[in-house]
């Protein structure tokens, strides 16, 4: 009984010593390390790193796009539309994306990477179109860049085609406390010589509150009967910090 326990334990000895030759083998370039292609971001968020952000780095700042389904009173998510039976999600070749109502003269993407969905506003001799969003989480004292593209399409409809839309106005607005009335910012369009293409414009604000209300509105000329189209199109990534 002696021997076989010696036995045992001189096998058992030789075993855990390979064990500890063979790890203490391993080098540096073994271990596994995360790649780069490891990493899974998510190129789609509307989170961004911002290094000038709190907290986690993060940056929340967000006002919807204008990307969504295309029908007639269809709003892209985070938008409201004020007269749904005729106001629209557009493609840049159709009225609410109808091949029954293509544009006479379609329109270009309007950014890089555009999905080429537009929000329209429809307008008349009475009524205004208008669309309406907000952009949140904005940091109070700080100044902010909201980039905006706008145009106006004519209609192909029976015995000819629509008119334009004169301009197109974008305004941003927030209640000051205690007031009964917001305070405006507004950039008018003139769409003079500017038929069927795209307009980049901006607004440059110092944000008085963390959230302002944004609103997008078509008009026609004065005097103008028949129904006229403006069109809107907001990006992801339209509030840029400016410091």
């Amino acid at each position: 009984m002696v021997k076989i326990t010696k036995s045992l334990s001189f096998v058992a000895s030789a075993a855990c010593l390979s064990t500890m030759l063979f790890m203490s083998s391993c080098s540096k370039e073994d271990a596994v390390t995360p790649s780069k292609e490891m990493a899974v971001t998510n190129e789609s968020s509307n989170l961004k790193i911002n290094p000038n952000g709190r907290g986690n780095g993060l940056s929340s700042i967000y006002v919807a796009s204008t990307n969504g389904p295309t029908c007639i009173g269809c709003a892209p998510i985070g938008w409201s539309l004020k007269i749904p039976s005729r106001d629209a999600t557009s493609s840049l070749i159709a009225y609410a994306g109808s091949p029954l109502k293509n544009w006479v003269l379609p329109l270009d993407a309007p950014q890089a990477g555009s999905a080429g969905s537009i929000i329209t506003v429809v307008n008349d001799a009475v009524y205004t179109g208008e669309a309406f969003t907000s952009i949140h989480n904005l940091e109070k004292g700080k100044k902010y860049k909201l980039t905006f593209i706008v145009s106006t399409t004519s209609l192909n409809e029976v015995g000819g085609s629509s008119p334009y839309a004169e301009k197109a106005t974008v305004s941003l607005k927030y209640y000051p406390p205690h007031e009964n009335y917001p305070s405006v910012i507004k950039k008018t369009v003139d769409f003079t010589n500017k038929k069927a293409q795209w307009v980049t414009e901006s607004i440059e604000f110092v944000a008085e509150d963390t959230q302002y209300s944004l609103s997008f509105q078509g008009s026609s000329a004065k005097g103008e009967t028949r129904l006229t189209y403006a069109n809107i199109h907001v990006g992801s990534n339209a509030v840029e910090v400016l410091n």
